[in-house]
């Protein structure tokens, strides 16, 4: 995983009022964007099949890197969904960490 500065860790309710970037974070390389698919599969998985959180980094519309930790529900090209029903767009995820 990539190392970030400053990441402020969020409380997963808080999510529903946060404002999400419109670029995709990795746009600039596509073996990043498969490995992120990748890594929300498994921790799709993990979630539906053993309740495991993971910690999921993600940018805001401010440019801001915040994580959340949390049980990944579903994910797909368009959203990932976490316990609770919040949707977090597949293009603001920045890393999964297990």
């Amino acid at each position: 995983m990539e190392t970030f500065e400053d990441i402020r860790i969020v409380e997963k309710e808080s999510l529903v009022d946060m404002k999400f970037t419109k670029e995709d974070v990795l746009s600039n390389d596509e073996v990043k964007r498969r490995l992120r698919g990748i890594y929300l599969t498994k921790a799709e998985s993990l979630g539906n099949n053993f309740k495991e959180k993971v910690k999921l980094f993600f940018k805001t519309a401010t440019n801001e890197i915040c994580a959340v930790e949390t049980t990944i529900w579903q994910a797909n090209e368009e959203h990932v969904t976490l316990k609770g029903g919040i949707n977090v767009p597949t293009k603001a995820v920045c890393a999964v960490e297990f």
